[in-house]
């Protein structure tokens, strides 16, 4: 990211009763001192889930000039997530662009399921 390959790093998953995602799965301490040197913005949001007791966090990481990717990246996931709006390939093309995909690449990522 820091080299301008990438416009946007998201990452999210359900929360643990503890409240605690692993650093495997959300890498919040390798993006921390970029964020405290202002180089890397951060995002989050949590969205209960419609049909479970769930609640999903995503976390996501743009350079400051595309910050832009990660509040519409955030409130797609939070559509989907709570139901108002179907997670279809549709959706996963506009992820792929928001972050940073070819257009090779994400169709590619489609034809997997």
């Amino acid at each position: 990211m820091l080299a301008g390959k990438k416009p946007l790093a998201a990452f999210g998953d359900i929360i643990p009763e503890n409240g605690i995602i692993a650093e495997e799965i959300i890498p919040e301490k390798a993006f921390a001192p970029y964020v405290e040197q202002g180089r890397i913005l951060r995002f989050s949001q949590e969205t209960p889930s419609i049909k479970e007791s769930e609640v999903m966090r995503h976390v996501c990481f743009t350079l400051p000039d595309q910050e832009w990717r990660a509040r519409t990246y955030l409130w797609l996931r939070e559509q989907s997530w709570s139901g108002n709006m179907p997670n279809d390939t549709h959706c996963d093309v506009i992820i792929g662009r928001l972050l940073g995909y070819d257009e090779e690449s994400i169709q590619q990522f489609i034809q997997q399921f």
